[in-house]
């Protein structure tokens, strides 16, 4: 794996410059992102001048749960710490999604859950088995070790090293405080050395590379006849269902032996491609797409509709 000299356009004030117009963009009615605005040009060049020595440190963090559609915890850090990891995106990115598989969806630009949805569709017309696996519990239980040591071979210098490892350390024992544990409702806090912050650019960007090593081996390795991923849901298809139970087992001894992870349901049965099929939050068939349960809900909230109005416009959105 090739390693990339970077550190000098990370900590570029342009570089950074641009990374706060990024993240800024749509977001100055928010108070502290307008208060970061109202004096961005010395904010950033302090902000570049504090990369460039390495007295950068993370802020911290302010935590909001929320419940709907399921009980997570979103981790939002400062409005500069954000513009960092924007500033680190921009450079790194190109150099390392590069490796990504063309059927990987989540956070690559021209990408995303639209693309997987068509994709999985056009699986259901292609073959006759489908299996819908994902990973228990996976950003509260990424290894940073394993995730640092990923990363770091992409980069030939020590600066960045030791940027990456301390975004990644901003986390630490964010999953192991109870009360925390006691909202998600889990028995014990999350394992030390482990979890990644929802809702830091960087978290979906590394989240998504922390299993490019089994896109690799699925495709290389396995020879599954289609596959694809958004994030930690896997989707695999086949003509055989017997070779996808195979499959989902040989997948699951991978997380458990590369990136200490566990399927959510590890006897998750390979099921027809005929019929309906939920993913992503919708529903879909060969016949077409429509939205889910949840979007529809949504829809009826936003409107006020009834629900035979919602379900009309459902259907209006389907596209075959």
């Amino acid at each position: 794996m090739k390693s990339h000299r970077c550190w000098d356009r990370v900590v570029d004030p342009v570089n950074v410059w641009h990374a706060w117009r990024e993240y800024g963009a749509g977001k100055r009615r928010r108070p502290a992102v307008a208060r970061f605005a109202l004096d961005a040009p010395r904010h950033v060049a302090v902000l570049a001048r504090e990369l460039a020595d390495g007295s950068w440190r993370p802020g911290s963090y302010r935590l909001m749960r929320i419940t709907d559609p399921k009980r997570r915890l979103i981790a939002a850090a400062p409005v500069r710490d954000r513009v960092v990891h924007h500033a680190l995106h921009r450079v790194l990115s190109p150099l390392v999604d590069r490796r990504f598989i063309d059927h990987s969806y989540a956070c690559l630009p021209g990408r995303g859950s639209h693309r997987a949805i068509l994709r999985f569709r056009e699986g259901l017309r292609r073959h006759r088995f489908v299996i819908q696996l994902d990973v228990r519990r996976y950003f509260y239980r990424v290894d940073r070790a394993i995730l640092r040591d990923l990363m770091c071979r992409h980069l030939r210098e020590a600066p960045a090293r030791d940027l990456v490892a301390k975004i990644l350390d901003s986390g630490a024992g964010l999953y192991a405080d109870p009360d925390v544990a006691s909202f998600l409702g889990w028995r014990h806090p999350g394992e030390p050395g482990r979890g990644l912050p929802i809702g830091n650019l960087t978290s979906q960007w590394w989240g998504n590379l922390y299993l490019d090593g089994l896109d690799h081996h699925v495709q290389r390795v396995l020879q599954v006849p289609m596959y694809q991923r958004y994030m930690d849901d896997l989707v695999l298809f086949a003509d055989d269902a017997a070779a996808l139970a195979h499959h989902r087992e040989a997948i699951a001894a991978w997380l458990d032996e590369h990136r200490h992870l566990e399927l959510r349901d590890p006897a998750a049965r390979p099921r027809k491609t005929r019929g309906r099929h939920a993913t992503l939050g919708y529903v879909v068939s060969r016949q077409g797409i429509e939205p889910g349960r949840r979007i529809r809900q949504r829809l009826r909230a936003a409107g006020a509709e009834s629900p035979t109005g919602v379900a009309a416009r459902a259907r209006a959105w389907q596209f075959g």
